[in-house]
């Protein structure tokens, strides 16, 4: 039997309220005032804290509303069911909790840390900040919202006064804070003078938007090496008009993580569909290292419809997973994108050093698939993943199979192919195709993981280029953080450093002869082992065995 979460009970429960209470009349606003009004009252909040408006009528049946510690339930409500009571006129809207944990993670809000949202609306960011044990402080500058946000303070146990009515813009700044966490208003319009003066980013503007005005507040905000985490439009980040905002951020910020949102990740809360970037700066002066980068394309939920729904892949929680355990792919500092999907292909080649593709070299085979239960042989030798050296990139094991075993699909290969791993291109699966020394059919095939390159005329020089770091730093890999992979077109277009043509013949024959000593010490070796064995178990005499090993020598 399937379980259901509390956060789940809650929510059906508020979609049941909701409906009685339109059904006694009351709608947007004043239903929200409503409710929560009733939630304070069940949990014991001080009445001068309370939302202002009327009370719900008893036919709303508001005490049918299943309550439990453990949920942020003030912003649940507002999530998932009011969302039009507050985003119309300021561009505000929910910014869901799952988003929420990774920006705290990313910006490593601790015990010791003062936290401000200056953009607090119903105080998600603050509830996490303090439960992470942060002193937190908010500014909103909706009354109604300032009212809600104290309300869930409260709720948690923090100072309901430390989220105080003002306008960001309007107000100078007159005090510091350790981190500062944000999902401000997109792009809207800033032309009121009183707000224009404060900013010198805006001097000789009679309007700018508020992205560009939140990232100036927000640095007189913070402390030197105090921490930035924000959701900002994608073209803050795509587009060549803010150019000059991308390096005023550069000369005063260094970059700690950015992550792609995929478009709609507001919608289910009310909000735009537009596409968003998770921005993470630290003041300086601070050391400069790599900074983290992220793709989400599955949140955990539908972003394609307004009413929440829950699915199984859940990008937002595997990269939080990926970022404690330290592999969240990690680019260098001076890198020239600042977003996650062009930084992960950006060559690091200097642009002096000459370069053919990989395709180039080693195109991809035209047969990448193949059933061996219907082909015209009757067995084959197998090569997975796992029958792979990864530290020199040649086979080191396979097994006989007989055709019938293999129901689903394979990819075929011939010796001298160049395979690559579509999974975890960070392992550097990439080998030459050879048969293995042990016994067995000529036919070769491995797992549907493969993928087939056939190298024109220098295998082992392509085997050199695939492996090389500078060429998979090249690659963009998809489908969460736990199990990335990459897709065959993402192999041809690899820049990979070309020598000229009598230094890929070099590499060539040498790295071939290399392996082939290697190979045959291999079988010596093996060899040696099974003829001392067969001697211990008196299955030959010392003659015999002397034979043997001269035969070897």
């Amino acid at each position: 039997m399937k379980r259901t979460s509390s956060s789940e009970t809650f929510a059906a429960d508020l979609r049941s309220a909701e409906d009685r209470l339109r059904a006694a009349g009351l709608s947007g606003r004043r239903a929200y005032a409503a409710l929560c009004r009733h939630l304070a009252a069940r949990l014991n909040i001080p009445e001068h804290l309370w939302i202002e408006g009327e009370e719900a009528p008893p036919e709303a049946r508001l005490e049918r509303i299943s309550l439990t510690a453990d949920l942020d339930l003030f912003g649940l409500a507002y999530e998932r069911f009011f969302p039009e009571v507050f985003k119309a006129e300021r561009g505000q809207f929910f910014t869901p909790r799952p988003l929420v944990e990774l920006m705290a993670d990313l910006a490593q809000v601790g015990p010791r840390d003062r936290v401000l949202d200056p953009t607090c609306g119903s105080g998600t960011f603050l509830v996490v900040a303090k439960g992470r044990g942060a002193d937190v402080d908010g500014i909103e500058v909706d009354p109604e919202l300032v009212a809600l946000c104290r309300l869930n303070l409260a709720l948690h146990g923090a100072n309901p006064r430390a989220v105080r009515q003002a306008d960001l813009f309007r107000e100078a700044p007159t005090e510091q804070w350790d981190v500062i966490l944000a999902n401000p208003p997109f792009s809207v319009r800033i032309d009121d003078p009183l707000a224009l003066q404060n900013f010198s980013l805006a001097q000789g503007r009679s309007r700018v938007v508020s992205d560009t005005l939140f990232l100036a507040a927000a640095h007189d905000r913070l402390r030197p090496g105090g921490r930035l985490a924000v959701v900002l439009p994608r073209s803050v980040f795509s587009n060549d008009s803010y150019a000059w905002l991308r390096a005023w951020l550069s000369a005063r910020f260094v970059r700690r993580a950015i992550v792609s949102l995929p478009e709609g990740i507001f919608r289910p809360f009310g909000g735009t569909s537009a596409r968003a970037v998770v921005l993470v700066l630290q003041k300086l002066p601070v050391q400069v290292d790599d900074f983290v980068v992220g793709v989400v394309e599955h949140p955990g939920y539908d972003t394609s419809t307004k009413r929440f729904r829950a699915t199984e892949i859940d990008d937002l929680g595997a990269l939080r997973i990926a970022f404690k355990q330290g592999t969240m792919p990690k680019v260098a500092a001076n890198a020239q994108s600042w977003l996650p999907e062009d930084v992960l292909t950006e060559s690091t080649i200097p642009e002096h050093v000459p370069v053919v593709t990989l395709g180039e070299v080693a195109p991809l085979a035209k047969r990448q698939s193949f059933r061996p239960a219907h082909s015209e042989f009757s067995e084959f030798t197998e090569i997975d993943l796992a029958d792979v050296d990864k530290q020199l990139g040649e086979v080191s094991g396979g097994r006989a199979r007989q055709s019938q075993d293999f129901p689903g699909s394979k990819t075929p290969f011939e010796v001298g192919d160049l395979l690559f791993a579509r999974i975890r291109p960070a392992l550097n699966n990439v080998v030459i195709a050879s048969k293995p020394h042990v016994d067995g059919p000529d036919a070769l095939c491995g797992s549907s993981e493969w993928i087939r390159l056939k190298p024109v005329d220098q295998p082992h020089f392509s085997l050199v280029a695939a492996r090389a770091q500078c060429v998979r730093d090249q690659l963009t890999a998809t489908g969460g953080q736990t199990r990335p992979r990459i897709k065959a077109s993402d192999l041809p277009g690899l820049f990979v450093p070309d020598p000229g043509a009598e230094n890929r013949t070099s590499i060539d024959r040498i790295v071939g002869r290399a392996m082939a000593v290697r190979a045959k010490a291999r079988r010596d070796l093996e060899a040696v082992t099974v003829l001392y064995a067969a001697f211990g178990a008196g299955e030959i005499d010392a003659s015999t065995l002397a034979v043997g090993l001269k035969a070897l020598e």
